[in-house]
């Protein structure tokens, strides 16, 4: 059977087994699918650039990270537990001591440390999840006059825009109940990179996280050379050795060549070919390529972007709109701008496909990528992209268009076997919205922002979570006024929105929480397992991820599955991400359950504390 043979299948049985999605879209007069209750569950006010849930407690319910600041802010980053409500339902309540979240290496500096970005993850598996808080560090860039020559002090030094803060990336460990501490000094610290994104991954399978990091320009703006990505080895203690230039990963730092540092501005991780290994997905601003890291098994990684087309699109030639009369580019400067790489297997064939949110302009538009929906060609093309848009589409009114996509997540926000594109677009005073497009039993998808509730403008990051535990997934989003007109930013609240999933109810469920068994087998997180579950005629694939895309884009780490009518899963498949890639399975499984996953355990269903 050829794939176009395969793909016709698939659309047939998902208009059979999921057939009564086709009515979940809501109608008429019905309620929105989302409600903000942001200012009800204890979130009134707070600021947020950045956001991420994460059970910090091990709970069982999903925890808020919340970042806000410029990067050289102080006193940012924000811990809110998953409390009960006396009122009934659940609220956040704020760490009372934020001093641990903040601890810093100087001694004059005893609240506050530079923090840009977060993902968390067990780094020393302990069955607490620690969390890593990149420093975005740019020393090399000088300050200039208006005429654009270097700014020099007096005695003939070039005055530096940035100067340095002193501090460095660090692990903060999870101690339980009394907070944080700083983990070890180690290589994780040595380099004063502009740090832009990062994810945890177990890349070697043995049972210890490594750390993936992005780095994008060294001086923004004067020069197009950029610091090195850096892969870290995790020694299980909190430390990391920095195996980047062993693993094949090091590049050189002259710009405009296949073998270029790119200016990344997120990163991801999946298993892109089905061979049990965790591949690394790097997205590069300035419209220069793509890559994907395919990982070899052996501790080494090959880049794969322009074999696969996840390099960019097809146009190379660096036209611009002839109205904006700019000197075209070259082809190393002719396609994305690319922030957020959203993975997940839409389709249900088997393999992953990937979102790719991207910032694009009116006068670039001819060799600038847009977004679009990359779908996975499976083994019979070894795993190539074509990229489409299934119905996911930007209308402009007017001529000098901009897009502003920089955060993009999958959920199935009705539960009906299907997965949901979220899309926030931001920093820009035209359109920018947060977005909704429903996938279809055909998998072409229809925008339904409106029924979904939202009216959100320059939407900053997202994060998805089920926080009140009734089997649908809800939505975390800071907001920002970035670029806004003083009459767009009049009387604007920049709080914190919780979107709390009304339409769940819909369809069916099941939820798994995994725990690894630990070094020499899995990590605690569980981070890169793989869980197929199987309904009927239908397969569905999550996997657990330690960051994807933009400014360490995290979602909570328990999966989620839309069963749509069935009552159970025929089939649970769990591939653990240990070196073996051992399997555990389970059959005839009750819907409507959150179950724990210990490895080499038996499902259990979880009980709320």
């Amino acid at each position: 059977m050829t794939r176009a043979q395969r793909v016709a299948l698939a659309a047939a049985l998902a208009l059979l087994s999921v057939g009564f999605a086709a009515t979940a879209q809501p109608k008429g007069r019905q309620s929105p699918a989302f409600t903000d209750v942001a200012r009800e569950v204890g979130l009134k006010d707070v600021p947020a650039f950045r956001t991420g849930f994460v059970d910090l407690d091990g709970d069982g319910w999903p925890d808020l990270l919340i970042l806000h600041g410029k990067n050289t802010d102080l006193e940012t980053l924000r811990v809110f537990f998953n409390r009960p409500d006396p009122r009934g339902g659940r609220r956040f309540e704020e760490a009372p001591d934020r001093a641990e979240l903040l601890a810093s290496r100087h001694d004059d500096r005893k609240m506050g440390r530079v923090t840009s970005i977060f993902v968390a993850g067990d780094v020393d598996n302990d069955g607490r999840e620690d969390v890593f808080t990149g420093a975005y560090c740019e020393f090399e860039k000088p300050k200039a006059d208006k005429e654009g020559r270097p700014l020099r002090d007096e005695k003939g030094r070039p005055v530096m825009e940035m100067p340095d803060h002193g501090d460095r990336n660090e692990i903060l460990l999870n101690r339980g109940a009394p907070g944080f501490k700083l983990g070890p000094l180690s290589d994780l610290g040595k380099h004063p990179d502009t740090i832009c994104a990062a994810a945890f991954l177990d890349g070697d399978g043995d049972g210890r996280l490594d750390l993936f990091t992005g780095a994008w320009y060294r001086a923004y703006g004067s020069s197009l050379a950029c610091y090195p990505d850096r892969l870290f080895l995790g020694k299980g203690d909190g430390s990391f050795r920095d195996v980047t230039e062993r693993a094949g990963l090091l590049r050189t730092e002259r710009p405009g060549t296949p073998a270029s540092h790119r200016p990344t501005y997120g990163v991801a991780h999946t298993d892109w070919d089905n061979d049990g290994h965790q591949d690394i997905l790097v997205c590069a601003y300035g419209r220069q390529w793509n890559l994907l890291w395919r990982n070899n098994g052996d501790g080494t990684f090959t880049d794969v972007g322009a074999a696969t087309a996840f390099d960019g699109d097809e146009d190379r030639s660096g036209k611009h709109d002839p109205r904006a009369r700019r000197r075209d580019e070259p082809p190393f400067r002719s396609n994305g701008n690319t922030f957020d790489a959203a993975v997940a297997d839409f389709d249900n064939d088997g393999d992953m496909d990937v979102f790719l949110a991207e910032i694009c302009h009116w006068w670039a538009a001819p060799a600038s990528d847009r977004s679009a929906l990359l779908v996975n060609q499976g083994p019979e093309e070894d795993f190539r992209f074509m990229r489409e848009s299934r119905g996911i589409v930007r209308q402009h009114a007017g001529a000098g268009w901009n897009e502003g996509d920089i955060h993009a997540g999958w959920l199935d926000y009705d539960n009906d076997g299907l997965l949901d594109l979220l899309l926030a677009s931001s920093d820009y005073p035209d359109d920018q919205f947060l977005r909704l497009f429903r996938q279809k039993p055909d998998h072409t998808f229809e925008d339904i922002t409106a029924a979904a509730g939202f009216d959100l403008r320059n939407p900053t990051q997202i994060s998805l979570a089920d926080y009140d535990r009734d089997g649908d997934l809800d939505i975390v989003v800071g907001t920002s006024n970035m670029r806004l007109t003083p009459e767009q930013r009049k009387d604007r609240y920049l709080g914190v929105r919780l979107f709390r999933n009304d339409a769940g109810s819909r369809g069916s469920w099941l939820m798994l929480r995994l725990e690894g068994g630990g070094a020499g087998q899995a990590n605690r997180s569980a981070i890169g397992a793989r869980v197929w579950v199987r309904t009927g005629d239908v397969t569905q694939i999550r996997e657990v991820y330690g960051g994807q895309g933009h400014a360490g884009h995290q979602d909570e780490k328990v999966l989620h599955f839309g069963l749509g009518p069935h009552a159970k899963a025929d089939e649970v498949r769990v591939r653990w991400p240990d070196s073996k890639s051992t399997e555990q399975v389970f059959r005839g499984v009750k819907a409507r359950t959150i179950y724990q996953l210990r490895q080499g355990g038996q499902l259990t269903a979880w009980k709320a504390k």
